[in-house]
């Protein structure tokens, strides 16, 4: 595909190991039309087996800054990253910082924008994601709505529905890429001791939970009562301030066992393996 002399490049701005993983069927599907910009939101966001980054901007995970500076510093930069490509169009997925500033870029360079993940609402001003979200579908050309109360959402906001086009999630291709052969699951689950539809997976990460010790023990308490095995899987680099009441300082006061699925799993290639990873298990 081409516009006159220029091949036709579609911006596929990523910067968090969510975006990774989501766009990575999409970034398949485009090929080469595709032109990967990481921002490096999350310093290592993941890339390894998901993307390819064609342009990686200088960019870090620092927490001492401040989100409306690493906000300022990702617009500016991809603001000349589209300048000096051209892309047809910019493609953004969720509400982080990064898909904010692709958002802003995009409408400051006239380029057509896409939102993956449009519509999705939790009606809580307190989360910055919120604002990023209304903020990215109101610029958006296209919103990409995962279900019709995504739809419904974008429509009570009042955008014009030419807009609007429910397509499902990318989180199902990739969940559906990543899950291993029948054989590998069922040795996985024989290692944790779970039969199939036989357990829950429960993650906390949201700060209004993680970070506060009374709303997180109430959490383990019900997670540590469930009648089904509860798989509980924590990073401790995932969490911004584990000594303040994080799961993995409270976890050993709740019964349960720990394990650490990659660092010890044979199978899996040793540069894969991350020892701050551990799977508690109920």
């Amino acid at each position: 595909m081409t516009a006159g002399d220029r091949p036709v490049r579609i911006a596929v701005v990523v910067g968090t190991r969510p975006e990774a993983i989501k766009l990575a069927p999409v970034a398949e599907l485009l090929g080469h039309e595709a032109l990967i910009v990481h921002t490096g939101q999350h310093y290592s966001a993941g890339m390894s087996g998901q993307l390819t980054p064609d342009i990686v901007l200088d960019a870090h995970d620092d927490r001492d800054i401040s989100r409306g500076h690493q906000l300022g510093d990702l617009l500016t930069a991809l603001d000349h990253v589209f300048a000096r490509h051209e892309p047809a169009v910019v493609l953004v997925q969720g509400d982080t910082t990064s898909a904010l500033a692709g958002a802003l870029a995009a409408n400051a360079t006239t380029t057509p924008l896409v939102h993956l993940e449009a519509g999705l609402r939790s009606f809580d001003r307190a989360m910055p994601e919120e604002h990023h979200r209304v903020l990215i579908d109101h610029l958006a050309d296209l919103c990409c709505a995962p279900t019709a109360l995504a739809r419904d959402n974008l429509l009570a906001e009042r955008i014009a529905p030419d807009r609007i086009k429910v397509t499902g999630n990318t989180i199902v291709e990739a969940v559906a890429t990543a899950l291993p052969a029948a054989q590998e699951q069922a040795r996985i689950l024989g290692d944790f001791v779970l039969t199939p539809g036989g357990f829950v997976l429960a993650t906390i990460h949201r700060p209004e939970n993680a970070d506060h010790p009374v709303s997180l023990a109430a959490i383990l308490r019900q997670l540590a009562g469930s009648p089904v095995p509860v798989v509980f899987p924590l990073q401790r680099a995932a969490h911004p301030h584990p000594q303040r009441g994080g799961p993995g300082h409270r976890l050993g006061r709740h019964p349960g066992r720990g394990h650490d699925p990659q660092a010890a799993d044979p199978h899996r290639p040793a540069q894969q393996r991350t020892p701050r990873s551990r799977t508690s298990l109920w």
